[in-house]
Order: C-alpha cells, then structure tokens, then sequence
C-alpha cells in the first residue's frame, strides 16, 4: 500500500518536469521488480534533468553577457545553424573577424544586424512613399 502511495505522489510532484515519464520508465528498466529502489532512481534522474535544465539557462545567461563570441557561441546566440552561419560568413554578409582562421563575432554588431534586417510595416512604407512624393513633387 505504501509504495504505490509514494508512486502516485512521484506522479503529482513530478507531472511538471518534462520527462519524468521517461525516467521512471528507464528506471524499471535498469532495476526490474523493486519499486521504493524504482522511486529512489527516477527522483534522482528528474533532480539530474532539472539541474541540466538549469545549468543550460546559466549558460544562455552567461552567453548574452559575453561581447565576444566565438563561432558556436554566435550560433546558438543567433538561434542559426552552423551551416547557415558559415553561408553567412562566407558570403561576408554577416560581421566578424577572422584572426589566425579562427572566427569570432562581436554581440554588439550582431544585435545590429538583427537591426537592420527589420521588415518594415505596411504604415511605415506608405509613409516613406508619401515623403518621398512630396519630395519630388516640391523639387518640381
């Protein structure tokens, strides 16, 4: 009566970490028929996954924090795949620096190349056709 209590109660603490399912499952599987053993395991890989979890939001953190940032960092900084980075770089449609083959970017530029990619809206381009109208018309 116990042990499926405390499975129950695993469930609902556990039911909003992604993949508890999962860890639980892998648990059974590593140690057969023990169940308190099972909870013991599957409450040590969710701590685990939530720790991973965490330390990946420090690293973000960390990464926005940085002003310059090496081909990885740029990468995952820009939400882009490697590939689609190099295209970039290579094309020298993007701004870096090259020293000694290795390339880094500075997160400033990047930001403003973000920038200056920015879609303008259908107000913003009526009223740039607008001034440029006049602007011809008083040249006239």
């Amino acid at each position: 009566m116990q042990i499926g209590m405390n499975t129950n109660i695993m469930k609902q603490e556990s039911a909003t970490v992604p993949g508890w399912e999962h860890a639980l499952a892998r648990a059974e599987e590593m140690l057969g028929a023990n169940a308190d053993t099972k909870m013991v395991l599957a409450q040590q890989i969710i701590q685990q996954q939530q720790m991973e979890g965490r330390i990946q939001a420090l690293e973000d953190i960390m990464l926005c924090q940085k002003e310059i940032l090496n081909f990885d960092e740029a990468a995952a900084y820009l939400s882009m795949s490697k590939s689609t980075l190099y295209k970039l770089t290579s094309k020298k449609e993007i701004p870096h620096y090259k020293p000694n083959r290795f390339v880094f970017f500075e997160r400033a530029e990047l930001d403003g190349w973000i920038r200056d990619a920015a879609v303008k809206t259908e107000e913003q381009l009526s009223d740039e056709a607008i001034k440029y109208c006049y602007e011809r018309a008083s040249r006239v």
